[in-house]
């Protein structure tokens, strides 16, 4: 019967329920396995029966992975444990720190204390004084004697005192009289008052003034003026700074004829021995020449002027050269000369004459020997006039032409010759340069005028 069916059953049919039963077979099997594996844990006679072949435990627990678990786990609580325990002695430490100041400040509370009772009791000792004091001030107010008697005692003290100075002083004049005249007089004693009778009246006290005459005081501002000077001896530094550019000229009389520059000091001037002198902000008048060869200018000082806080000018001569920065004599500046050009000028118009010269035309001297021309008397002893030709051609025109440029162009080369001499090359120096002066010879700052 199932042959009959499965005979008659279509392909389609036939693949559908072959692919049925296989899949029926295959759940079959896996409810089988499942059964027979998902209970791990049987209990035989009270006892857990062994679930795994090779070990009582789960192979997946013993693996590589777990292995690497479980040691980041230990590796994870030993660094929570490690820095716990550095937390702990942090907080230890801290402690400590926290226990020592205590005690600090407890002995330094101590101190306090122990200074506030020294304190207390040298408070109470001068309060002590201070009562003592009080008291013997009014024991000797009230043994003073009243203010008119206080008044004549202190009178009389004075009057003593006095009398014991004059004393002195006239036995010290008196050792060598003759040395000090005037002193001895001064200060001899008065002489002494006579005494007063019963029944007189009392004189009146005609004190006898005694005058020396000596030598005349001298005047108290008559040198002041001297003391106030400043002496800047030889070798002295002034530092300033250049207020005036220059163009020193560097020709024959640049020399006789320096050109003039204006300074400013900016320091206050080295003295030997490490002694200042102040003179800042003080102006400095200089000459300058150039030098072609080594391309500096040289400076000497002229006139150096002063004001002072009070109104006091000072002006006065000045002997000192100039140094630059590099500590030589002379400023290093820039060497500006124009005869190039100059000479270049004259070169060419020199070039453009010789030039013209080409194109110019001579005139060639002939002799008439046709006999030509106009005369008196025979034949054989006829004289004959000169024979004159006309000279104005086209050739004679060019060569007035070009004889007419070339004299002008060597005018105009002489003239550039000639400027070329008078020109000379000049050393260039900017302004606001740092310039050095040093004394060559001592000089008095004095007071001229004084507002």
């Amino acid at each position: 019967m199932l042959k009959s069916y499965w005979a008659r059953m279509s392909p389609t049919r036939k693949r559908m329920v072959v692919i049925a039963v296989v899949i029926g077979g295959v759940l079959a099997l896996v409810t089988a396995l499942s059964t027979i594996g998902g209970n791990e844990k049987r209990k035989s006679g009270g006892k857990q029966t062994i679930g795994n072949v090779l070990t009582d435990s789960d192979p997946r627990a013993v693996g590589l992975d777990a292995i690497n678990a479980t040691q980041r786990q230990q590796q994870k609580s030993l660094t929570d444990i490690t820095r716990n325990l550095k937390t702990l002695m942090d907080s230890q430490t801290q402690q400590q720190d926290l226990k020592e100041g205590l005690k600090d400040l407890k002995a330094q509370v101590n101190d306090v204390a122990g200074q506030l009772d020294s304190t207390k009791q040298t408070a109470e000792q001068l309060k002590a004084e201070n009562q003592q004091l009080r008291d013997e001030i009014k024991e000797n107010q009230a043994k003073a004697p009243p203010p008119e008697k206080e008044a004549e005692s202190q009178q009389k003290e004075a009057q003593r005192v006095r009398d014991q100075a004059a004393q002195q002083r006239y036995q010290q004049a008196g050792v060598d009289p003759n040395k000090n005249i005037g002193a001895f007089f001064a200060n001899a004693p008065a002489p002494a008052v006579d005494p007063v009778k019963p029944g007189q009246n009392a004189k009146k006290e005609d004190r006898l003034k005694i005058t020396s005459i000596g030598a005349a005081a001298p005047e108290a501002n008559k040198d002041k003026s001297k003391e106030e000077d400043v002496y800047l001896p030889a070798g002295s530094i002034l530092s300033g700074a250049i207020i005036t550019g220059i163009d020193a000229p560097t020709g024959s009389t640049a020399r006789k004829d320096p050109f003039p520059v204006l300074l400013r000091v900016k320091k206050e001037a080295v003295l030997p021995n490490r002694f200042r002198a102040d003179v800042r902000e003080c102006f400095l008048i200089a000459s300058a020449f150039g030098d072609m060869s080594s391309e500096r200018a040289y400076m000497r000082a002229e006139t150096i002027s002063c004001v002072r806080d009070d109104g006091g000018v000072i002006e006065t001569g000045l002997d000192a050269y100039a140094a630059g920065e590099d500590g030589k004599a002379g400023v290093r500046g820039r060497l500006i000369s124009k005869q190039g050009a100059i000479l270049a000028r004259s070169l060419m118009a020199g070039f453009l004459q010789g030039v013209s010269e080409a194109f110019s035309v001579r005139q060639v001297p002939s002799i008439n020997v046709t006999g030509t021309g106009s005369g008196s008397g025979s034949s054989s002893n006829r004289v004959v006039s000169p024979v004159y030709e006309q000279a104005f051609n086209s050739q004679a025109l060019q060569g007035a032409t070009i004889g007419g440029t070339g004299k002008a162009l060597e005018r105009i080369a002489d003239f550039y010759l000639e400027m070329a001499e008078n020109l000379y090359p000049v050393i260039e120096v900017d302004a606001a340069r740092e310039v050095d002066f040093v004394v060559k010879k001592g000089v008095q700052l004095k007071l001229q005028t004084k507002r």
